[in-house]
Formats: structure tokens, sequence, C-alpha cells
């Protein structure tokens, strides 16, 4: 396949992300390094991706933790089962375990990646805030950024599951000692935008992560999150 040609642009991006984010599968990853040794549109593309990544990148060897490393850590942060000795099941959201350890958590991860911006075509902006959006294997599924001074929250989706027909993804702030509100549904892969209702230093200003659940089409009818959540992230700012 030529991904130099002019009608093929966002297969490039997607090929190019995933590979700087180390998503692609070992097969692809050497076809595509293959094909950016003589292709230089290629390999630019590889080199934008690559620059839009935090320095610290560089030092994290990659590493995908087993199943039992993931389930050990849920239930540390509660959100696997209800507290023990609690005798109350309460939403994962509300628990006092899961906020403890939370930020930690999560800023260890989007720092690992070290996402500043995965816009096409742009520099990296001097005050981007992010969400790197992680699944159960901790491996990034989708990355969420925003202007400071804009009103547009974008999400890319970089290694998320396929959406089941008849479902939607739904992206959710998680305010502090309050319900999770929604965002609105997002697309299942590529790029989808989200209308914030005013800039994020005041959208997010009680809100420390956002998180991703498989509702039914259109989005959960009550308001609050009824599916599975598959993605969680904490909002980095970097200003």
């Amino acid at each position: 396949m030529n991904l130099s040609r002019p009608d093929r642009p966002q297969r490039l991006d997607a090929l190019a992300s995933a590979y700087a984010l180390g998503t692609l599968s070992p097969r692809a990853r050497l076809r595509l390094a293959r094909v950016a040794r003589v292709d230089a549109t290629v390999a630019a593309a590889i080199h934008d991706w690559e620059m839009r990544l935090a320095t610290l990148s560089e030092g994290v060897a990659p590493i995908t933790p087993p199943p039992r490393v993931w389930t050990a850590i849920a239930d540390r942060l509660g959100i696997g089962a209800a507290t023990a000795g609690s005798g109350v099941d309460l939403p994962w959201w509300a628990r006092v375990a899961f906020w403890r350890s939370f930020a930690l958590t999560s800023f260890a991860l989007a720092m690992a990646f070290g996402v500043t911006l995965f816009t096409p075509g742009t520099r990296a902006p001097e005050q981007p805030i992010v969400a790197v959006l992680a699944g159960p294997d901790a491996k990034p599924a989708l990355i969420a950024t925003m202007l400071r001074g804009e009103r547009t929250l974008t999400v890319k989706v970089v290694g998320a599951a396929t959406v089941p027909a008849g479902k939607s993804l739904e992206l959710w702030m998680l305010p502090k000692d309050l319900p999770p509100k929604s965002l609105g549904v997002i697309p299942g892969s590529g790029v989808g935008r989200v209308a914030l209702p005013a800039p994020p230093d005041v959208v997010l200003a009680n809100v420390p992560a956002l998180a991703v659940s498989l509702e039914v089409a259109g989005g959960s009818p009550t308001g609050a999150p009824q599916g599975p959540v598959l993605y969680t992230g904490a909002v980095e700012r970097f200003y």
C-alpha cells in the first residue's frame, strides 16, 4: 500500500500514531518501519507523532502487565468490588479507595506515554490538557486533549476495542465527591470532538479524571453510567 498517496492521509496518520505509541502489532510495526526507510512522507509522519510525545516516554521500556497485575490494582483501588467490610455495594466512582490511589496511578500512566498533542499538522500547544484513557490491560485506548483557551475536547481512538452493534461509547467526567457527568457520546474509531459548555479550566475545575463506558446506542438514558466502564484516565494539565 502506498501510504504517501494524497487520498490516504488519515490511514497514514492512524498507523504513524499507533507506531509511535507502541500499539501496532510486531509484524505491522516492522512493515511500517521498512516503508519509512524508503518513503520520506511516511518517515515524516512517524517523526511528527514521536515529537508529540513527551521526552519521558523515551526512558520508559514498553511492558504489558499480566491480567493479575490489573486485578490486584483494581482490588486496592476498590473498583473491582465493594469495599471490604463496608456492607454497602457503592458505585465504583463513589468508593474512597478509588480516589485515594487513582491520581497517582493514572498520572504515572499518562506521563509514561507523555502525550502532549495528537492533532495532525499542528505544533504542540503551550497549554494543553490531556487525558490518556486505558483499559484493564494498561494499554492506552483513547487520548483526550483540550487547549486551555478553547471549548472543544478532541478524542482520538488509538487502541480501543470494536464497539458492538447497537452500543455507543460515552465519555464521562468524574468530579470529586459527585456522580459522573456525561460529556457525550464519542466514536469508536478515528477522531471525535465534543463541544464544552465553558473553557476546560471551568468545566474540569473539580474533575481529576475521565472515564468511558459502553452504553446503549445514543448513550445512557438515565444520565448515569449504566454499562461497564471500559477506560479511565487522569486529567493532566501541562501548564
